[in-house]
């Protein structure tokens, strides 16, 4: 009896051969793209001094406590004063960033939370996860401290996969990201869906909003495990721009501050600087050049044994057997303020501080962790790190 796979005509077949074709076409664009290359990020910062080697005027300035879980995601508030964060404890946690104090705790309708937002008012904060819906809360604005009973302002159901990301475009309009290949707008007065993102071929991993500007205000970029970054304007359903990153999954996107490019992490561990005016790779960040080029061991972070340890429980100083280059994946990035340093969390390699210009690795941030750091954020001010893991706390870094 023939198998229902092999019939030629059936629909993974033409969706395969759908995908090869796309594939092959990405790939001549590419070849195109290269041939009007004129020069790289390398060659035109040839002459620009370089960061000293061990950089690193980061210094620890406090430890948030609270969460009994992984920590998810930290996003700062846009006066840098505040941040949020979200556990699988079943919590958000709105934190002073200054003295350390909670200013509230969210109880969240799924415990199950993969990202948070928070609207540049203060007045609103989001979560979504596995449980496919993004939950708007109303964030108290009276006293330093409450905890629970924090009302619910809408739950934006539609997409029949996980939430992986959202974010606020307006403090009343919310981007979310997720597994069924989409992304949707979402208007949080009407509580209604405004439009569909529909091209991706995979599961949506991240996203990140452009800052509003004259030239790309309206615009977002999503990052796919199809392997692709697709830049989009909020006015059209289809991509305004596409660029072919990877074989492997994206797992982060990240604006440069003047909003004019953007970074890519992979599970393949190479970063990618993208230019949206150019329309092409500037440059990437690869530790096994690193290797190469200095021939020595790149600093790793504590990170418990997963040989020893099967549980969350923390087994301080201890080092994966299995760290090693050939799995480098990265999950987290964040630019500072200036853009000369891009922050890279990896999944073996702790945090490390890349020198965009001269790509090389300057230091490291957030070794103190005793557990994997999987988030990292740079305050809006540019004059903090928040650094956030796997051993449930949260570390604030400063000059």
């Amino acid at each position: 009896m023939t198998s229902p796979h092999a019939n030629p005509n059936g629909i993974e077949t033409k969706i395969i051969a759908a995908r090869s074709e796309a594939q092959a076409l990405y790939n001549e664009l590419e070849k195109v793209k290269n041939r009007l290359h004129d020069s790289t990020l390398d060659e035109i910062s040839y002459s620009i001094p370089g960061i000293p080697k061990n950089f690193n005027n980061l210094k620890l300035y406090n430890t948030l406590r609270g969460h009994n879980n992984k920590i998810a995601k930290t996003q700062w508030s846009s006066d840098s004063s505040k941040l949020l964060s979200a556990s699988q404890d079943g919590y958000m946690i709105l934190w002073d960033a200054v003295t350390g104090f909670k200013k509230q705790a969210i109880n969240l309708e799924n415990q199950w939370v993969l990202t948070c937002s928070y609207s540049s008012d203060g007045k609103l904060a989001a979560s979504a996860g596995l449980d496919n819906a993004c939950t708007i809360y109303k964030v108290k604005q009276d006293g330093d401290f409450r905890f629970g009973g924090t009302r619910v302002q809408s739950v934006f159901k539609g997409h029949t996969a996980y939430v992986s990301d959202c974010g606020f475009i307006t403090n009343t309009t919310i981007i979310t990201a997720s597994g069924d290949m989409t992304c949707s707008l979402w208007d949080i007065t009407k509580g209604v869906k405004s439009r569909d993102f529909v091209e991706h071929l995979g599961d949506v991993l991240c996203m990140s909003i452009f800052p509003s500007n004259k030239l790309n205000d309206n615009l977002f970029v999503s990052g796919s495990s199809d392997g692709s970054a697709k830049i989009w304007d909020l006015r059209s359903p289809t991509p305004a721009s596409s660029f072919f990153v990877s074989n492997s999954d994206i797992n982060t996107v990240s604006i440069f501050p003047n909003g004019n490019s953007f970074a890519t992490g992979s599970d393949d561990g190479l970063i990618r600087l993208f230019d949206i005016r150019a329309d092409c790779e500037l440059s990437n960040y690869s530790l096994l050049s690193q290797f190469q080029k200095q021939n020595h061991k790149i600093p790793k972070a504590k990170i418990p044994s997963r040989r020893h340890s099967t549980t969350d429980q923390v087994s301080t100083g201890s080092i994966s057997i299995y760290s090693s280059i050939d799995n480098p994946g990265v999950f987290s990035l964040d630019f500072s303020n200036s853009g000369r340093l891009l922050y890279a969390c990896y999944s073996e390699f702790g945090c490390l501080v890349w020198d965009v210009l001269k790509n090389e690795i300057v230091g490291s941030v957030g070794n103190d962790h005793v557990n994997k750091i999987n988030h990292i954020s740079v305050s809006p001010d540019g004059t903090a790190v928040a650094t956030s893991s796997w051993d449930s706390t949260i570390k604030i870094w400063s000059v």
